[in-house]
C-alpha cells in the first residue's frame, strides 16, 4: 500500500511549481512529484492535490504575467492609467 500526503511539505511545493512546464500534462509533473517525494523521504502526494496546486501555481503565473504586461503598457503609453482598474 502506498503511503499519501494529506498536507504537502512546503520543499516539494516549490519543487513542483519549478517542475510544472505548461507545455506538458500535468500527469507529467505528477511523475516527477513522486520521485522528488522518494528524494525528499516524505509521503508521494496525490495526483488530485499535485493537480489542483498546479492549476491554481498556473493561475497566480498568468495574473502576474497580464499586471506585468499591463504596467509596461502603462509605463509605455500604450495603455491609459485606467487600465489598471481591469486588473483583478
Amino acid at each position: 500500500m502506498y503511503a499519501a500526503a494529506p498536507r504537502l511539505d512546503p520543499r516539494l511545493l516549490k519543487a513542483l511549481v519549478r517542475l510544472d512546464d505548461d507545455s506538458v500534462p500535468i500527469l507529467e509533473t505528477y511523475r516527477g512529484s513522486r520521485e522528488i517525494a522518494a528524494r525528499l523521504d516524505i509521503p508521494r502526494p496525490s495526483y488530485e492535490c499535485v493537480r489542483l496546486l498546479l492549476h491554481d501555481a498556473r493561475r497566480q503565473k498568468a495574473r502576474r504575467q497580464a499586471t506585468r504586461d499591463t504596467l509596461i503598457d502603462i509605463a509605455l503609453y500604450i495603455k491609459p492609467i485606467d487600465a489598471l482598474y481591469s486588473l483583478d
